[in-house]
């Protein structure tokens, strides 16, 4: 049984959302390794506090990983909204910083930047290479900062090719740069304590419809996470939502070895991972983990 190879199966038949891969990830540790992920995530800002919960969607139960930044839940930041939030900016560096929102789609909260120029600085932006840096100087070890970092730039540069830009100029609002901090450095961090020697995932159910955001409507996929799935196998669901984000995305795309709509192994565990929307089915991330079939 040494030679056999352990595998994580993502089941993405329902979507996925940062916060909901790292629910799943997290319910498949062992309870040592758990109170280790909870510990060093909870390190990480004295701002952030990260409490497992258990959550049910359509009577299915799970975990939902409830992040709390400067007390308040991350729902209370987006009006009771889906935290994945990845609200980014393309500054065009101007007399009134014409901030190109991108897609405010995950919360479809919208801050008013033609009011005074005062207004513009009570909101806190953080490029793309400030998050890069954020992640750099983490507390945990190289190989989960290494894996985070590359997640981050496949948001960075989805985001930079669809407003037509460099990285380099694109911003993300702070609050929902927290989260979406946690979600990629959680996964990346549940990942690596799991200890997987390979990661499959099913084909992507991306949703269907449309968002509405502060451009006005925009169709699921949004633009980047449209970027984000190019390569990658996906369907749209027979109802309306947005069921995959950007982060949940590119934290398939990068841990992803292959796509498989079959599972080849004998499975040791199943984690289930719930997060804040509810749609007309049910939604959660399913992982599975156990060992490849001879």
């Amino acid at each position: 049984m040494g030679n056999t190879k352990k595998i994580l199966y993502m089941e993405c038949k329902t979507g996925a959302a940062g916060d909901m891969l790292m629910s799943a990830l997290f319910s498949l540790l062992p309870e040592d390794k758990k109170e280790i992920f909870l510990r060093d995530m909870n390190a990480i800002s004295d701002e952030v506090s990260i409490v497992p919960e258990e959550k049910k969607n359509y009577g299915i139960g799970g975990v939902h990983m409830n992040i709390s930044i400067r007390g308040k839940e991350e729902d209370e930041h987006v009006h009771g909204h889906h935290h994945d939030h990845e609200h980014s900016h393309d500054h065009e560096h101007g007399h009134h910083h014409d901030h190109e929102h991108s897609y405010d789609h995950e919360h479809g909260h919208h801050h008013d930047h033609e009011q005074s120029h005062e207004h513009h600085h009570h909101h806190e932006h953080t490029s793309c290479q400030q998050m890069l840096d954020k992640i750099a100087n983490l507390p945990l070890n190289d190989e989960v900062k290494k894996d985070a970092d590359a997640i981050f730039r496949i948001i960075g540069e989805a985001e930079s090719t669809v407003h037509k830009t460099a990285m380099s100029q694109i911003h993300f609002h702070e609050i929902g740069t927290i989260d979406a901090l946690i979600d990629v450095v959680g996964c990346a961090y549940a990942i690596n304590l799991l200890g997987a020697d390979e990661i499959v995932a099913s084909p992507v159910c991306v949703g269907n419809g449309t968002i509405r955001c502060a451009h006005g409507l925009l169709p699921v996929p949004a633009p980047a996470t449209s970027e984000i799935i190019k390569g990658m196998p996906i369907y749209t669901s027979s109802f309306d939502g947005e069921l995959l984000t950007p982060t949940g995305a590119a934290v398939i795309k990068y841990y992803a070895e292959k796509f498989d709509k079959v599972m080849n192994m004998n499975i040791d565990a199943v984690g289930y991972g719930i997060g804040t929307r509810v749609y007309e089915e049910p939604s959660f991330v399913r992982i599975f983990i156990g060992d490849e079939c001879a």
